[in-house]
């Protein structure tokens, strides 16, 4: 109970941080580089994302499932207010949430297959970018949000909160190089987990 007190405590004064942060400047702070006093370690956004199961996803006019892009990037902006920041993040970054190194996948697909580009996501190689230029953070240092929201319902019935470095771990599977890397999650692993939240491939209950 105090390890569970202590995630909840921390988690809790690093949100009122963002919080207070994210309204003192123009620029949204969700793509400012990663700061180690502002980011959150993995059990921390296990328990500040879990509003997040049951969660439907978005539809159009029509009740149609929002395309992919349209989908992740609402999200996303889900994800972040979770975390206490007020303004969505923008589009097309990596990884879509710099400011918490998290790359936010949301899938509601029967299928699913998880797109990591063109690195493996346990590649040692420092991301060569402006805002890294600090961080010097490597591909596998990425930690990631898969949200599984499947049919028929397509409301978020698994989350899993990982780096990189442990995603073959998880899956058991590592991913596969095609046009880009790409790893398959199975129904049968969906329906084991189904209601929980996974930190770094062990069930969170905080």
């Amino acid at each position: 109970m105090a390890a569970k007190n202590a995630v909840r405590n921390i988690a809790e004064g690093k949100k009122r941080n963002v919080h207070a942060l994210d309204l003192a400047d123009g620029e949204p702070l969700a793509n400012a580089p990663a700061d180690p006093a502002t980011i959150y370690s993995l059990d921390e956004l296990a328990y500040l994302l879990k509003p997040l199961m049951g969660l439907d996803a978005p539809r159009d006019g029509q009740d149609r499932i929002l395309e992919v892009r349209p989908k992740g990037h609402w999200f996303e902006y889900e994800v972040v207010k979770c975390l206490g920041y007020h303004y969505p993040t923008g589009a097309g970054l990596f990884p879509d949430i710099r400011h918490q190194l998290l790359e936010v996948k949301h899938h509601t697909g029967k299928a699913v297959t998880i797109d990591f580009g063109h690195h493996h996501p346990a590649s040692k190689v420092v991301i060569d970018a402006r805002w890294n230029e600090k961080a010097k953070a490597m591909i596998c240092d990425i930690r990631y949000l898969i949200a599984l929201a499947p049919p028929p319902e397509f409301k978020v019935t698994v989350l899993v909160l990982a780096t990189g470095a442990q995603i073959d771990k998880i899956f058991g599977v590592s991913p596969r190089q095609t046009i880009k890397y790409q790893l398959g999650i199975s129904p049968r692993w969906r329906e084991e987990h189904k209601g929980q939240i996974l930190v770094s491939g062990e069930r969170f209950d905080g």
